[in-house]
């Protein structure tokens, strides 16, 4: 390169190598080896004396390499100046719109919840179909309630009343059912969880699969059960009792069947109430008589007569409410 930048200073390059020295021009310390040659060759034409026909060449030879590499210097850093100006724009640009999308992103999956409530009127069962094609009977006087989440990032339901599940199988997303402290986890089962507010205890009658019993607010308690098994916790003492059932007599209400099988009076009312949307007022000699019926589509009426015929039980309606009375005079028919 040094040969042709000689040439160049002696005026006698072509112009195909002139623009081939400034491209080389261009590139890094080729400048400063450029000027380095210019003046090793400009003292030896010093040296030389060099013609006075040559000295305006010179001149003109200086000036224009010095404009047009300039100018493509010039050209060259605006363009550096341009793509660095360009770069910090575009990044200010892109980090709110990234801040942006990425808070978008988390709001949208941390988006509130909303939620449903599906609830069954007092003499009413309501069924119904979840996102994830689990089926639920809620019983007469019960509320549950699931997000819109549900079988999406959950499958978390809470229960107030009484409820049959036919559960739909997700070994990765299993169901969790909450009534107060009680927790029923589930992968696919069928079972039913009886958890009115005004009972003492709430049931779970296992029909099918596999059910995990848990506690929100005590770490070790833990328990299985297994098909055709009934769990019994009390709410107060926080203590579970298991035994062997005949589901059929506990979860039959879906189908429109109560079976009332050596169940105290007061018990007895809970459910009529919740049948026929009635209130009761018990009387205290009588709230443990027990009583073992089936009752299908018979209406309230009949009830009330059958009671009266076979128990020492007087019902008298007061106001809105059906008293029950001990009548200690009454003769009913001895059971065999």
């Amino acid at each position: 390169m040094k040969a042709k930048i000689r040439k160049y200073l002696s005026g006698k390059s072509l112009e195909t190598e002139q623009k081939e020295l400034l491209v080389w021009l261009r590139k890094d310390n080729h400048v400063s080896e450029f000027q380095a040659v210019k003046r090793e060759w400009k003292d030896e034409i010093i040296q030389e004396e060099l013609p006075s026909e040559y000295q305006q060449n010179w001149s003109e030879i200086q000036h224009t390499i010095h404009l047009r590499t300039q100018t493509e210097l010039f050209v060259v850093r605006r363009s550096l100046r341009f793509f660095q100006y360009a770069a910090i724009f575009i990044l200010l640009i892109s980090v709110p719109a990234i801040i942006y999308m990425t808070q978008f992103q988390t709001t949208t999956q941390k988006q509130e919840l909303v939620y449903t409530t599906v609830a069954a009127d007092f003499g009413q069962i309501s069924k119904v179909i979840l996102p994830d094609s689990t089926v639920i009977w809620v019983n007469s006087g019960s509320t549950l309630t699931y997000n819109n989440q549900f079988s999406a990032t959950n499958r978390e339901i809470k229960l107030t009343g009484e409820a049959f599940f036919k559960v739909t199988k997700n070994k990765d997303l299993p169901l969790i059912v909450s009534s107060e402290d009680l927790r029923i986890k589930v992968l696919g089962t069928e079972f039913c969880v009886s958890a009115y507010p005004e009972e003492d205890n709430i049931q779970v009658v296992l029909e099918k699969g596999k059910v995990e019993l848990s506690s929100s607010t005590h770490a070790n308690f833990k328990q299985e059960m297994k098909p055709g098994e009934l769990a019994s916790f009390n709410k107060e003492k926080k203590e579970l009792t298991l035994s062997t059932v005949n589901t059929g007599l506990y979860t039959s209400w879906k189908d429109g069947l109560i079976n009332f099988y050596n169940l105290p009076l007061s018990e007895v009312v809970i459910k009529l109430e919740k049948r026929y949307n009635q209130k009761f007022v018990v009387d205290d000699a009588i709230k443990n008589l027990p009583f073992t019926f089936t009752i299908k589509n018979e209406n309230l009426n009949h009830i009330l007569s059958l009671m009266e015929k076979i128990t020492p039980v007087d019902a008298i309606q007061h106001g809105n409410a059906i008293e029950l009375k001990y009548n200690k005079f009454k003769t009913v028919p001895k059971m065999n």
